[in-house]
């Protein structure tokens, strides 16, 4: 399968919360976004002095989508300032965290440790941060006056980085959003200069996959009626299983892809067919392979979760499994996620089904970590 390089490692992890304080800090404090970004650091190094020079990332989560009101209305609800130090001897990184919630003022720094190196950014040096001039309020500013119409700011997540592609002069605002989206945009943090990239999803990557094979079986049963009748499956589909090369606790990151992906439909009975169970595998990430089609009669109703709804715009598997490696969590032991709707909770997550390790689950949109 294709490596790719994924903008939206950046976005994955944060955290949903309720909106209560201005994104302008207290009157009379002086201090903006960017003036708490370099003080949430000191405390990180004051704590963990090896993570010095090491600053890869800060998340902010808006109380807001950014296209949805003005950015003089926009909220930080948390920030979320990480520092990343890989020890070679050791064979792992070392991740330092100061977890700032700007609603009640508190905060808490953390460490803890994965066995994966960080990629997709450059280091933020000392030097370097100190050179940062476009606090957030002025950088959403700027977004909204260049990239108000596209949908690029339809997010509620913007993360301070360095990204390693494109190639950047300066650190970057990066709106954060889903890889497959039209606009990705980047804000310079020395300049303010607004950068509009043309997005597109990666060919051979599981969101261009999971794009491309909805259409074709679509196709398959509604347009060249397979079964022999017109049948919709685009409203039927429940699950869809992702199959890695290896389990999370026995690989990096960097080394796990999915090697086979089943979509799983439910039809229901009606305009005088039966109900119908159909499965359609997928064993190639080679871009033009056939896939493999299984349907039969369903004896039963569907016992699991909702419908997948297809017009949602899930985070590919790659960009998940980043979350789980980098998140403060055990990984599981299983080389298994699947992408679902609970019942009831019209939601959609991945979800990472432990054998003697607790399952985890991830929000397939924002990429909150839910457990």
């Amino acid at each position: 399968m294709k490596r790719t390089v994924f903008f939206t490692l950046a976005i994955l992890g944060l955290f949903a919360a309720a909106s209560c304080k201005d994104i302008i800090p207290e009157e009379g404090d002086g201090k903006s976004i960017l003036d708490i970004v370099k003080d949430d650091y000191k405390a990180i190094v004051a704590k963990y002095p090896e993570a010095k020079n090491q600053l890869v990332e800060v998340r902010f989560t808006l109380d807001n989508e950014i296209a949805e009101v003005p950015a003089s209305a926009l909220n930080v609800d948390e920030m979320m300032t990480i520092c990343y130090f890989y020890n070679e001897p050791m064979g792992h990184s070392d991740i330092f965290v100061n977890d700032h919630d700007l609603k009640t003022g508190e905060s808490e720094v953390y460490h803890y440790t994965s066995d994966s190196p960080w990629f997709g950014d450059k280091m933020i040096g000392e030097e370097t941060l100190q050179k940062l001039s476009v606090s957030l309020e002025k950088a959403l500013e700027n977004a909204k006056k260049e990239a108000g119409s596209g949908d690029g700011l339809n997010t509620r997540f913007v993360t301070l980085r360095w990204p390693l592609w494109p190639v950047w002069e300066n650190p970057q605002y990066v709106v954060g959003g889903s890889a497959s989206r039209s606009d990705h945009v980047f804000v310079d943090s020395v300049t303010g200069k607004v950068s509009i990239e043309e997005g597109y999803v990666p060919e051979g990557s599981s969101a261009y996959f999971y794009i491309y094979d909805l259409s074709e079986i679509a196709d398959s049963y509604d347009a060249n009626r397979k079964l022999g009748f017109q049948l919709d499956v685009k409203r039927s589909l429940v699950e869809v299983q992702y199959e890695l090369n290896s389990a999370l606790d026995a690989s990096k990151a960097s080394d796990l892809e999915p090697v086979a992906i089943t979509y799983l439909y439910y039809v229901a009975a009606g305009d005088g067919h039966q109900a119908y169970n159909i499965r359609v595998k997928r064993n190639s990430f080679k871009v033009g392979t056939d896939l493999e089609y299984f349907d039969e009669m369903a004896a039963t109703p569907w016992a699991g979760g909702d419908y997948i709804d297809i017009m949602l715009d899930p985070l590919g598997v790659e960009d998940v499994i980043n979350t789980v490696k980098f998140g403060n969590v055990k990984d599981t032991d299983t080389n298994l996620v699947t992408l679902c709707s609970p019942k009831g909770s019209n939601s959609l997550v991945y979800v990472f089904k432990g054998d003697k390790v607790p399952s985890v689950t991830v929000d397939a949109i924002t990429g909150e970590l839910i457990q």
